[in-house]
């Protein structure tokens, strides 16, 4: 009597502990070793983008479901963090998160702005009354009017102008240090304070009021340090005390309860409460100091409470909570001294259910619902029967001769009878009975009368020609069946039916059989692929060879008749009915075991232990990663699908079950957000606020950087293209950057979407445009200005030629013209001469005729010296004013001295590198030597002086004698011929030729001075 007292009494706490398994939430952990840049969490918060930021005691930390972005303090850096030791944060109605430190005041966020001013820093000033008083802050939280209502710890509450950045303070009575904050309903703030209760601040008006009872510190009073503060859905509040009680304030009626520890009871626990949640059903999620999670529910007035268990998986992580914080997809974050903890309520309609368990590893491998409701499972270690409820299991251990039965397969007869497939043989079970039967003459057949190293899978029931049968797939040994009409089996070593022979079975390893509403039978082998088995008499099985792997593990019937085929190896197909085409799945894991389908046509699979489903109507595959499930390995084997819907799957000591309309849909397009810009790795952030990004062409080496914040999993795939380079769109994996290098100059268009599993990308795409300003060597001005350049280089080449060519006519003209009139008039002259010289031979007049002839000798003379100094002019080798002067001193010289006249020439060593054009040249020295002569002829000197001189690019030749001169105007008139008046119209007019200043000075017995200028280049 005692034993079954004791083992009813371990029924009734195995079954509660397996329902509190059940409605326990499990919790995944994240710590340092995740990316947390530290284990004691203080505040979270979700904003508007929908990435989670947790505030630790060293930095700020920005997470998005895989990766943590943190942000720390600087010393010395006003751009940055003012404090590492965050207290609190807020995001207000302009994205703007504020973020509460400890040690550095009050901070600003904006990602909107460049890096340098994304973070703006608001500390305590020394001597300024509008600063924060103190560093310390506690709490923050937003009014409607644009401030910001700060805690701090030991200045009592600040309002912040957030336009004006200024501090004020609104109320200067009661205790100091501020504890929590919130706003109620009517626009006012509530204060918690320590040691002075609440203070209720009307935020537009600046009217407060307090209890004075609470100016006594030693007044046995409740709630005197308020440690937190919550306003519901219903706008009553709720907080917590040192006192260790919980209190809500009903707005309506104007009254506080409170709940205290009850021994003995599921109370509220002796405690303090640091933070508060309310999901979706409106229970009150409360982190405890000491005790942990804290749940209440206020329609059944019932408190859970979840703690930290060091050896049970899915706990919290410490028993300490700072923050409890619900997001927007009612994922439950806990801050704890150790870590961050959080529940995603996405698997609370999968029902982890465990086993009793018997000293050994319960390995599942069959479901069945009776009439009755109840579920067997067919396990390693018999049969265990779960009634409707919460009743306990009823553990059936079965045995034959002697052997300990594992029951592996379930099937039940359209005629009642249960059939039992073992790792013995299949057997009829009575279920009142509970006895165990063969089937006749299964002792004589070597197959079925005890299997080897094998176990009954799969069972149907079918007909052979007109007889009646079960098929069976003893795992190993081909198919076996039993012949109701000749009572007896058949199998592989049945050489008068020769089944293998007669209906082409190829593979001894058969998985499962299903028939098809058609009447087909269809053949999951491991090795030949999918077998189908038209059910005529003699119709041999016909191997399908187009499926993704030979190693069909299910096969399932789906809408229309199609087939749906898993492989482990190829993932998931299906079969058309009506074109007989298998079409594979993509996106499915390649170990996909069972399957079953819901009444939406979903199909639902056992994939790396855990969950799949893929919509065909929509195409859209998704995976669910079960937390609890990760560290046993989770599901495997086949579905059971039971009248209701609801689907069965097995693992190692539990099963799970689950509803699949309860099952929320997962995001498999989260949306992407692009998180920085960076170009040569220097952060240009604020760029991506812009409507298009400008590059200079300098900066063709960027990368972009991108984020999906979604936290269901961790399957988060991301595929990007950069629209102008990219052809296709690069499959990064869980990669959440891409970069570019060496662009040439264009518009360019970076495409990036996310998915929550492997190659199922949908339409829901983030677009930056981004355009490289090209080189100006590359742009179309350019290319015409060169063109036009080019275009007037070719004409001024053109036109250089020309004039050129021009010129040097020119010059042939002038030679010409001073051949004709020099050379030609001489000649001319000596041709008349020598007439006349005849004359005078002839008349025998010789002193005539000698004068004559040294006439013609001199006149020879002079054309002989002109026709010199032409072509010494056009001479290019004499360009150097050098040989100019050389020149000109050699023609001088001699004469002067003939004379007995003295000669003075000087010249400036810098002319000597200078080059003279060949008009300048002969101009130059021809008007040297009109002057020379003239002199010489005329003059009566008695010395000439010359001087050769550059100053400020311009060539000037100075000559001057002594002798006896001249007077300008009798020298101007037409009716003068003199030598000296021909030989100034020469020099004007050579002078003229080569855009000279020519300045004569001459009186009469003042001697004679000649200036001639020119630039020189």
């Amino acid at each position: 009597m005692r034993k079954a007292y004791l083992l009813l009494v371990t029924i009734i706490m195995l079954t509660q502990t397996i329902n509190a398994q059940q409605e326990t939430p499990y919790f995944n952990t994240l710590r340092t070793e995740n990316g947390l840049s530290h284990n004691k969490v203080n505040c979270i918060l979700q904003d508007k983008r929908g990435f989670i930021w947790f505030g630790t005691e060293d930095g700020l930390n920005r997470y998005d479901g895989k990766y943590f972005t943190v942000f720390r303090k600087t010393p010395g850096d006003t751009a940055c963090i003012s404090g590492n030791i965050i207290s609190d944060l807020l995001e207000d109605e302009n994205g703007i998160i504020w973020i509460a430190t400890e040690d550095g005041g009050l901070s600003a966020y904006d990602y909107r702005q460049s890096p340098d001013k994304q973070f703006r820093q608001y500390r305590f000033t020394e001597g300024s009354d509008k600063s924060i008083p103190e560093n310390h802050v506690n709490a923050i939280v937003d009014d409607q009017h644009g401030y910001l209502w700060v805690g701090t710890g030991n200045y009592r509450t600040r309002r912040f102008n957030k336009k004006t950045g200024e501090f004020s303070h609104p109320v200067k009575t009661g205790t100091t240090a501020i504890l929590s904050l919130s706003m109620d309903a009517k626009d006012s703030v509530w204060v918690g304070r320590a040691g002075g209760g609440l203070l209720k601040i009307n935020a537009r008006t600046l009217k407060y009021s307090e209890d004075r009872r609470y100016d006594d510190l030693y007044a046995k009073l409740s709630h005197v340090s308020v440690t937190a503060l919550f306003r519901d859905h219903n706008n009553d509040m709720w907080y917590g005390a040192w006192d260790k009680a919980l209190y809500h304030y009903d707005h309506v009626q104007q009254r506080e309860e409170s709940f205290s520890y009850t021994p003995g009871k599921n109370s509220f626990p002796n405690d303090e409460i640091n933070a508060f949640a309310e999901d979706r059903d409106h229970r009150l999620w409360m982190g405890g100091r000491d005790s942990g999670l804290i749940v209440y529910d206020p329609a059944q007035r019932h408190f859970s409470h979840y703690k930290h268990q060091p050896f049970a998986d899915g706990t919290i992580i410490n028993d300490h909570i700072n923050d409890v914080y619900i997001d927007r997809n009612d994922i439950v974050w806990v801050a704890t001294n150790n870590g961050i903890s959080y529940y995603n309520p996405l698997y609370y309609p999968f029902k982890q259910v465990f086993l009793p368990r018997s000293g050994k590893d319960i390995s599942i491998y069959d479901f069945y619902k009776d009439a009755g409701g109840r579920l067997w499972i067919g396990t390693n270690d018999g049969i265990f029967i779960k009634p409707p409820g919460k009743g306990p299991f009823e553990h059936r251990q079965l045995s034959w001769n002697g052997q300990a039965l594992s029951v592996t397969k379930f099937f039940q007869d359209s005629d009642g009878t249960f059939y039992i497939g073992t790792d013995y043989t299949l057997f009829v079970y009575d279920t009142l009975r509970r006895t165990l039967s063969t089937l006749p003459d299964t002792e004589r057949d070597p197959v079925m009368k005890k299997l080897i190293s094998s176990r009954i899978v799969s069972i149907v029931k079918d007909t052979m020609g007109t007889h009646p049968v079960l098929i069976v797939s003893p795992y190993g040994h081909y198919l076996s069946y039993y012949d109701f009409k000749d009572h007896s089996w058949v199998t592989r070593n049945d050489s008068v039916h020769a089944i293998l022979k007669r209906y082409n079975i190829k593979d001894n390893l058969i998985r499962k059989m299903y028939k098809a509403a058609s009447g087909n039978i269809w053949l999951a082998t491991t090795r030949h692929g999918l077998g189908d088995w038209p059910q005529k008499d003699g119709q041999q099985v016909k191997y399908l060879t187009n499926i993704s792997n030979d190693d069909v593990y299910d096969i399932l019937e789906g809408q229309a008749g199609h087939i749906w085929i898993s492989t482990y190896g190829g993932g998931l197909n299906y079969l058309n009915a009506h074109t007989q085409k298998v079409q594979h799945i993509p996106e499915s894991s390649n170990l996909t075991e069972g399957l079953q389908t819901d009444k939406e046509g979903n199909v639902w699979m056992v994939c790396n232990g855990h969950i799949h489903k893929y919509d065909p109507a929509a195409k859209i595959y998704s995976c669910y990663d079960l937390p609890a499930l990760k560290k046993d390995g989770g599901v495997n084997g086949y579905m059971y699908k039971d009248d209701e819907g609801n689907i069965y799957v097995g693992g190692t000591n539990y099963y799970l079950s689950f509803r699949p309309g309860d099952i929320a849909r997962i995001n498999t397009e989260p949306p992407v957000y692009l998180t920085d810009f960076k170009i040569f790795n220097n952060s240009y952030s604020g760029l991506l606020q812009k409507p298009a990004i400008e590059l200079d062409y300098k900066q063709n080496y960027f990368s972009i950087e991108f984020s999906a914040p979604e936290f269901s999993g961790d399957n988060i795939q991301y595929s990007y293209m950069l629209a102008g380079v990219d052809k296709t769109w690069n499959n990064v994996g869980k990669r959440n950057f891409a970069y570019y290098s060496n662009l040439k100059g264009g518009d360019y268009t970076f495409l990036v979407k996310a998915s929550n599993w492997k190659g199922v990308f949908g339409n829901r795409v983030t677009a930056l445009h981004i355009t490289i300003i090209p080189p100006f060597w590359t742009r179309w001005w350019f290319y015409l200005l060169c063109t036009l350049f080019i275009a007037a280089a070719i004409y001024l080449l053109y036109r250089y030629r020309i004039n050129e060519l021009l010129k040097r006519h020119a010059i042939r003209n002038g030679i010409a013209q001073d051949l004709h009139d020099s050379v030609g008039s001489t000649l001319s002259g000596i041709s008349v001469y020598s007439e006349v010289a005849k004359i005078y031979n002839d008349q025998q007049k010789t002193e005539q005729l000698k004068e004559l002839l040294n006439t013609i000798g001199h006149t020879a003379n002079e054309m002989i010296s002109e026709m010199s100094d032409i072509v010494w002019a056009i001479n290019p080798k004499n360009d150097h004013v050098s040989s100019i002067v050389k020149r000109m001193e050699s023609y001088a010289k001699p004469l002067c001295t003939a004379k007995k006249i003295q000669f003075i020439f000087s010249c400036d060593q810098k002319i000597e590198a200078l080059n003279l054009a060949m008009n300048q040249r002969k101009n130059f020295y021809l008007i040297f030597k009109e002057a020379v002569n003239n002199a010489l002829k005329h003059a009566a000197c008695s010395f000439i002086k010359v001087n050769i001189s550059y100053r400020k690019n311009m060539l000037e030749l100075d000559i001057e004698d002594d002798g006896i001169g001249f007077d300008h105007d009798a020298v101007k008139g037409p009716d003068v011929l003199t030598l000296s008046g021909n030989g100034l119209s020469n020099i004007r007019h050579r002078a003229s030729e080569m855009n000279a200043d020519l300045g004569i000075e001459s009186e009469p017995l003042k001697g004679t001075y000649l200036k001639l200028s020119f630039p020189v280049t």
